[in-house]
């Protein structure tokens, strides 16, 4: 079995360029990319890759109409059953990869990620990564199913609230519901394990260009979750059964995948801008 890998640009085309695509075609269960160009004048276009890499132009009026929800559109364009979806600043290693493509295969009702986020008593958002049976899997990096991909395509729009189109970027969230719906739709919690990988370290040097990162980030996400969850009702779900395994400081877990001692090298720090 083979996995398509899902990525959204829209700052960082040189870093997918440069560090993911390169590291990505050497993963064997790989066998596309298929990346969604969100902004015209960082759109990638053809490269040496072929047919290995498909290309999206979403900017415009389709990233006006979905937003980061092209995470889940674009998916459904992928050749291969099983999507990892993730971000364009994150590499994981072939381990992580070929783990969560066996985790999915065994459960795929359940989404499989490194990311992890809590609902404490079932309904207020922790910010620090969790591990185990969890309720809220990050899109940072995660394996799942297009079948998932279009029942959220499906089901998204009955949850846009005046929350979420005045959210900057648009749909900002889009994770939280996509595990959510897949809690109310099976009963389970998603899974987050502890996996290597590798970040860019630069996000925190240059927060410019991470959504992640700001002032009212968590307070929006607190917002965004009370609002879902006084319409799905899944509180007590989540807080029978999830299992927390493990907890990690998010700078912690952030930093220690990441190589630091690289940028003591002036010529790899140049190479990352």
């Amino acid at each position: 079995m083979s996995v398509s890998a899902i990525i959204l640009n829209f700052n960082r085309p040189d870093y997918i360029q440069n560090h993911i695509l390169p590291a990505l075609s050497k993963i064997k269960e790989i066998n596309q990319v298929v990346i969604s160009n969100g902004k015209k004048e960082t759109a990638i276009g053809i490269t040496k890759y072929g047919e290995y890499l498909k290309i999206l132009d979403h900017y415009g009026e389709m990233n006006k109409e979905y937003g980061l929800t092209l995470r889940f559109l674009s998916s459904l364009k992928a050749k291969n059953k099983y999507v990892m979806i993730m971000d364009d600043d994150i590499i994981p290693t072939p381990e992580t990869v070929k783990f969560l493509l066996e985790r999915v295969k065994t459960e795929p009702s359940r989404i499989h990620g490194m990311y992890g986020r809590d609902l404490l008593d079932g309904k207020t958002y922790s910010y620090e990564n969790v591990f185990g049976e969890v309720p809220v899997v990050l899109t940072r990096c995660l394996m799942t199913t297009k079948e998932k991909c279009q029942f959220f395509m499906d089901n998204f729009r009955l949850y846009e609230s005046d929350l979420i189109k005045t959210s900057r970027p648009y749909w900002n969230g889009e994770d939280i519901l996509f595990s959510l719906l897949s809690v109310q739709s099976t009963g389970k919690m998603n899974r987050a394990y502890d996996l290597s990988h590798t970040n860019r370290v630069l996000n925190y040097l240059d927060p410019g260009t991470s959504i992640s990162i700001g002032g009212d980030h968590i307070s929006y996400r607190q917002k965004l979750v009370t609002s879902l969850m006084e319409k799905m009702v899944i509180s007590d779900v989540i807080k029978k059964e999830k299992k927390i395994i493990k907890k990690r400081y998010q700078l912690t877990y952030f930093l220690e995948n990441t190589d630091l001692l690289k940028y003591l090298s002036f010529g790899y720090l140049a190479n990352l801008f």
